[in-house]
């Protein structure tokens, strides 16, 4: 879905996080979130695009002029979505002391494999980091909808677990597996077929995982249907 960051950008994303959170486990932390939420940004599009074209199908009237734009302009969004929600994650959370406003737009920049964001990319993310949680989430939906108007069609459950699989891929790349656990029951109470899935039994997985039965950690849209 996007592109991956170079060995000279990881070398810097590494060096730029552990001088700006004056640590020195940038080698664990950068590619566990790196990683991690690629994987979440390369899992969702698909869940709002593909999976709802084939379950849904196609409305003509929602087809967007350019499918490569509104592609790019929904995956700005949903980076820029995930640095955000990380960067909270990280603070609300404890595991970074330091001041924390390089955060988000680091991650965004990481996510991108960017070394800077443009005019409008950084307009968008004040936007977001001015936001309270639940205003971000509405601004978020309703963002991508203006460019993937298939996307309403997706199970709304899968908006409610998004940024909870968001702060357990946070809580990995610190190691915090207790953490990750209780809020991957959180999901569970969500949705509880997750618990059910004869494959992976709804662990939280690595980062570089994903499990082929049901998707987890973003789960197909048959399972997200499962809602009874």
């Amino acid at each position: 879905m996007s592109g991956s960051l170079s060995s000279d950008k990881y070398a810097h994303a590494v060096a730029e996080y552990n001088r700006q959170a004056r640590r020195s486990d940038g080698e664990q932390v950068v590619p566990c979130l790196a990683t991690g939420l690629a994987q979440i940004r390369d899992t969702l599009y698909p869940r709002l695009h593909q999976d709802v074209e084939r379950h849904v199908g196609q409305d003509s009237m929602r087809m967007p002029v350019s499918a490569l734009r509104a592609a790019q302009q929904a995956l700005r969004e949903i980076n820029l979505y995930e640095a955000v929600e990380a960067a909270e994650a990280a603070a609300r959370f404890g595991y970074l002391s330091t001041p924390r406003p390089w955060l988000a737009p680091w991650l965004a920049r990481l996510l991108m494999c960017e070394e800077n964001l443009d005019e409008e990319t950084q307009r968008r993310l004040a936007i977001c980091q001015s936001q309270k949680p639940d205003q971000r989430h509405c601004t978020f939906l309703d963002a991508l909808a203006r460019v993937l108007p298939q996307s309403v069609e997706a199970p709304l459950v899968l908006f409610r677990l998004l940024p909870l699989a968001i702060q357990i891929t946070v809580a990995q790349a610190f190691v915090d597996q207790e953490r990750a656990a209780q809020l991957r029951r959180e999901q569970i109470a969500v949705l509880p077929a997750i618990a059910d899935c004869p494959h992976c039994h709804g662990r939280v997985m690595e980062s570089v995982e994903a499990c082929p039965a049901c998707g987890n950690p973003l789960w197909k849209y048959e399972w997200l249907r499962a809602v009874d």
